[in-house]
């Protein structure tokens, strides 16, 4: 059956974070002073030139996945 690439997919078909990894953002935003994942997600887009590109990987994926469903 043909599948519409428009059709939004499922919660359980999301990139998955690596159990290693899960809660580093976090950790990061709160450790640099940002009252939770989305603000600083927020902040680090807005500014990707003064963060290492780790952090601005996070910080885009925390937006993408994260942010939009509070």
């Amino acid at each position: 059956m043909y599948k519409s690439p428009f059709l939004k997919k499922k919660e359980e078909d999301f990139p998955e974070v690596k159990e290693k990894n899960e809660g580093k953002f976090t950790a990061w935003a709160k450790k640099n002073g940002f009252k939770d994942a989305c603000s600083a997600a927020n902040a680090v887009m807005k500014d990707k030139d003064n963060y290492k590109p780790n952090v601005v990987k996070m910080a885009n994926y925390a937006k993408n996945f994260g942010c939009k469903r509070k």
